[in-house]
């Protein structure tokens, strides 16, 4: 899925994209980027920091408490390697890109030795940990997972005719919590197979008043539902400025671990892996298309985006070009990443998916208000006629009337669903 290349390669060729229009930075609706509190801390240790050693059930998530990016351990992945499948993560000695040892039969990208399977065997492992077997068979049991009942975030309610698992952890912080919700007959314990889609609400990065929270996406879960979808709505680290809030690129590696974690328990969830969808709502809309569209950039965390392979991109009238945000001086990206922040102009660029244009994105539908002055629909523009120009299979829909969300007029919803699930449907995912 994803091509590697180097951001500050393209920063020495000058290839820096830049979308035109205007905007205000005011915000309305259920999913709108607003305002928080004073720009947060970047998340903590350094960029080669020790890792925490991966977490027990297989080495999905386990983030380092130390916000360690190479160092012993990683992230995803640690001792022991995947299971159930092969989904193991990347490396355990030698950090995400360093594999000790090849993974068993069934496992998946190098990890320490990994679980014996039935599934493809893993790649030898090298000095860049190997790549291998993602589908794999019954290898190893993977825990299943366990809500956090300490947590105090809203949890999604779908109404009658749906399970949820409310406020699992994907890691160590207390943002990093994430519902599945799927129908009665479904999920773990169901005999159907269901497409999946991982979610991210707006907010600008930065509003943690609980309706801007991942609670608050009951306009995108529900109709992802209604078409036939088993959803994972996800929490992420916010530039909120209380002691769990975190400035770029926290939310977008968190974003990322989300996609690593939710692709692990595809088997146990029983979600086809080939119809796996990414979404979201304004500053999420930026979350999906990192998480769709980012290539294997060491700035970005310790999850590597070729550990999950995304089906398509909807994207909710989210902003692409985060440089584009701040020469606008908008307040909620100027908070997200402040001025303080240490070689800000090139993380601006590694942040903005429109660096990461290229013919083989995953199909990729960007659904935005003709009216919108929160998002510029200018930066939404200039991404869709940039992926014409690189052959890639996309398309932007414009919802007449409409602000920023889908909210009004009443016509607005029925149109945006209408586009993207016309869209899914003609790939073959959904219904």
């Amino acid at each position: 899925m994803n091509r590697r290349f180097s951001v500050r390669a393209m920063l020495a060729l000058g290839l820096i994209l830049t979308a035109g229009g205007c905007a205000s930075s005011s915000a309305t609706g259920e999913e709108a980027g607003g305002a928080g509190g004073a720009g947060g801390a970047k998340s903590s240790a350094g960029m080669d920091g020790g890792g925490g050693a991966g977490l027990a059930t297989g080495g999905t998530a386990g983030q380092a408490a130390t916000g360690g990016r190479s160092g012993a351990g990683g992230a995803s992945g640690g001792l022991g390697g995947g299971a159930s499948g092969g989904e193991a993560g990347a490396a355990a000695a030698g950090g995400t890109t360093g594999g000790h040892g090849g993974a068993a039969a069934g496992g998946a990208s190098g990890g320490h030795g990994g679980n014996a399977g039935s599934g493809a065997a893993g790649k030898a492992g090298t000095g860049t940990g190997g790549t291998a077997g993602s589908s794999g068979g019954a290898g190893g049991t993977l825990a299943p997972p366990k809500s956090d009942s300490t947590s105090t975030l809203g949890i999604s309610a779908p109404g009658s005719g749906y399970h949820v698992e409310g406020n699992i952890p994907y890691g160590p912080f207390t943002m990093q919590r994430l519902d599945v919700i799927y129908p009665n007959g479904a999920g773990p314990t169901g005999n159907v197979t269901l497409p999946g889609v991982i979610m991210f609400h707006g907010g600008g990065w930065t509003d943690n008043k609980p309706a801007a929270l991942k609670a608050s996406m009951s306009s995108f879960f529900s109709r992802f539902l209604k078409h036939g979808f088993l959803v994972c709505n996800v929490e992420y680290r916010l530039a909120d400025g209380t002691a769990d809030g975190a400035t770029a690129p926290a939310a977008d590696e968190d974003a990322l671990a989300a996609a690593k974690w939710f692709w692990t328990y595809m088997d146990y969830y029983h979600v086809d892996r080939s119809k796996y969808v990414v979404t979201g709502a304004s500053a999420g809309g930026q979350l999906a298309l990192m998480v769709g569209m980012a290539t294997d950039v060491p700035d970005l965390g310790p999850t590597n985006p070729g550990e999950f392979t995304i089906a398509a991109i909807v994207n909710g009238y989210g902003p692409s070009n985060v440089t584009d945000l701040l020469a606008r001086k908008i307040s909620w990206a100027e908070q997200w990443l402040p001025a303080s922040t240490p070689n800000r102009a090139a993380l601006a660029i590694e942040v903005s998916p429109i660096t990461y244009v290229r013919q083989d994105v995953p199909p990729l539908i960007t659904v935005q208000g003709m009216d919108d002055t929160t998002v510029p629909t200018a930066e939404s523009q200039a991404l869709y006629d940039a992926l014409v120009a690189a052959g890639a299979d996309t398309a932007l829909h414009f919802v007449a009337g409409a602000g920023h969300g889908f909210s009004t007029p009443a016509s607005a919803w029925p149109d945006a669903e209408s586009a993207m699930f016309t869209f899914l449907v003609q790939h073959g995912i959904g219904k």
